[in-house]
Order: structure tokens, then sequence, then C-alpha cells
């Protein structure tokens, strides 16, 4: 695993000099245009690693306010006939409080982006509430911050991707974003 490298010498067999071919996007300035997703990532306990291998950009996450065990298993399903995969992790992280200690230790220069979530058991109709709590503590190490409404795998979360459940998401984030900066 990633984690079991970051800070020892095997660090160094992963490290990868990637020639600088800067991007600017959204008045970031990327070290080149190769990002990696959030998934891989979700409690930022491989962020060194992962920046060793060349990233310009790496997002972590999706995280939510507390910790959650994700979906029973099995969760992940390999189509072997159409090369692809089926995820049905349903956000299974260790917490916002649990991320941000791990950022606070990282020291990658690149664009580190933070995927936000609402937690399984949070009523939909609260649902903004967990992306608040999750945008107010990760706001200050986050280069840029992914609000994750479409997770199938989240009862209801999608239902805030319409109408008046989106306006009244996307104007809490940026009356909270505002009082952030």
């Amino acid at each position: 695993q990633l984690r079991r490298i970051t800070g020892t010498p095997l660090e160094a067999l992963v490290r990868q000099k990637v020639p600088a071919k800067p991007v600017t996007c959204m008045g970031l300035t990327f070290k080149n245009p190769l990002g990696l997703a959030a998934g891989l990532d979700k409690d930022g306990e491989c962020i060194d690693a992962l920046g060793a291998m060349g990233f310009g950009s790496i997002e972590i996450g999706t995280v939510t306010p507390r910790p959650q065990p994700g979906n029973d298993k099995p969760r992940l399903f390999r189509l072997v006939d159409a090369e692809g995969l089926i995820n049905r992790m349903g956000f299974n992280n260790l917490g916002v409080d649990n991320l941000v200690e791990n950022v606070k230790k990282s020291h990658f220069d690149g664009i580190l982006g933070i995927n936000i979530g609402k937690n399984k058991d949070t009523p939909v109709e609260n649902g903004k509430d967990d992306y608040l709590i999750c945008m107010e503590k990760v706001y200050a190490y986050a280069g840029y911050i992914a609000i994750n409404i479409s997770s199938p795998n989240t009862p209801g979360l999608r239902t805030l991707q319409y109408g008046e459940a989106l306006d009244d998401l996307l104007t809490a984030i940026k009356n909270k974003q505002n009082d952030l900066q």
C-alpha cells in the first residue's frame, strides 16, 4: 500500500521526474496537466507518495463529516468482458477530522483538491449541513473543493442535483465561502 512507503526510502522507487508544463485554470496554476481524481485516497493517507509519482494535482476524498464504513462488501465488481469496474463503495472514509490531520502532515507542493459529501445516515433535507461542516474544516487546506452530489450509493443524494434543493445547497456553499475568505 502506498501509505506504507510514504516517507521511507522506498518512496524514491516511485518518485518521478516530470517535466514542468504549467497549466492555469480558474486562477490555480497546476505544475502539469496530470491530475488524480478523488476516490483512490479517500482519507489523505497517500498524498506524498502520489505526489512523488508526478501528479500536478491530487483530489482526495470523498470525505464526510463523520466516519462511515461505506456499503457492505463486496462493493467493487470487475466486468471482464467490458473491461470495466462497478463501484458501489458508498463514501467509505474515516471522517473529515482524520483527513485534515493527514493533510497537515503532507508536503505535496501541487494543487490539492478535497472532495466532500454527506453521511449516508444524514437525512437529505439536512444534507447541506454536512457539506458546510466539511467545507469549514477543509477550506484552509484545499486548492479547491469538489462538492459530491452524484453518488448513486448514498440514499437520496442525487435529489440535491435539482431545483430548489440544488439552489439551497449552492447558496449555502457560496455564503460559507464568503464567510471563510
